[in-house]
């Protein structure tokens, strides 16, 4: 479940007294580049323009020798190169390799998560005033936060958001929800225990139909470059809140930035 892990990463970062300023970060979520052909695709067999997205080491193949010899070329994150599926072998090679060249730059990472054919976007991040935008250029804006009740008596907390993919690449709406903890007090006023925490529901698609069905289940399909969606998500709380708090480890400095939303009460069917 998306949640659990945040009870344990939560803990670790806020000690008794106060927040640790230890640097526990949650990474951001990696999003599937739109229309990237997989490598095994015919695309690759000739030279293409890639931007490297993950460092990536390329090492000196000796052809007459059939083997990888001293020699290393590292392109990072943000650089431009030129490659093509090598062919001979699940890897890459680097452009300017001619036909019968002993000698080749080669990579032997069989896939494409390394790489992106457009320039990835690389926005400030910030959590303020109602929103959240990640580094990738997902951008989320809080609507409403509502106490409900199911069947079964359970407490969850209904939260609507509107999505922004400013980013380059299709993402799922709800991927920064990883990145950000959502709990029932101020993380920088009090001390935070596990029941402050609420987590994604588990069990949401096996409730009867409701008001907020339709928008929970646009937060799990897919959004493309420059679209927007409206979104709601599930969170699991031991009971009814007044004011629902959202932070995000990936920012955390001496104080945490907080959002916090006043929360209403409302029928789940």
């Amino acid at each position: 479940m998306k949640h659990r892990i945040l009870i344990t990463t939560l803990a670790s970062v806020m000690l008794i007294g106060g927040i640790s300023t230890a640097s526990t970060v949650i990474s951001n979520t990696q999003t599937v580049q739109a229309a990237t052909p997989s490598f095994h695709s015919s695309y690759w067999t000739k030279n293409r323009r890639v931007y490297v997205t993950k460092k990536i080491t390329f090492k000196r193949y000796d052809a007459l020798k059939g083997r990888i010899v001293r020699g290393r070329r590292t392109f990072k994150a943000g650089q431009r190169i030129t490659v093509r599926n090598a062919g001979e072998f699940d890897g890459w090679v680097l452009a300017g390799t001619k036909a019968g060249s002993r000698y080749w730059w080669v990579s032997t990472s069989a896939s494409t998560k390394w790489l992106s054919l457009t320039k990835p976007v690389r926005t400030r991040a910030y959590l303020k005033n109602s929103t959240y935008q990640d580094s990738h250029g997902i951008k989320a804006t809080f609507g409403e936060a509502t106490n409900v009740k199911t069947k079964d008596g359970q407490s969850l907390v209904m939260l609507t958001a509107n999505v922004t993919n400013n980013g380059s690449h299709v993402i799922t709406p709800t991927d920064w929800i990883e990145e950000l903890g959502f709990l029932s007090v101020n993380p920088n006023k009090t001390r935070v225990k596990s029941s402050d925490i609420l987590t994604d529901y588990p069990d949401f698609d096996e409730l009867p139909s409701n008001k907020w069905s339709d928008l929970v289940a646009t937060g799990e399909k897919k959004l493309s470059s420059g679209d927007s969606a409206q979104i709601a998500i599930a969170l699991q709380a031991n009971k009814s809140i007044s004011t629902l708090h959202i932070t995000s480890l990936n920012l955390a400095k001496s104080k945490m930035p907080v959002v916090t939303l006043r929360t209403t009460t409302g029928a789940l069917n």
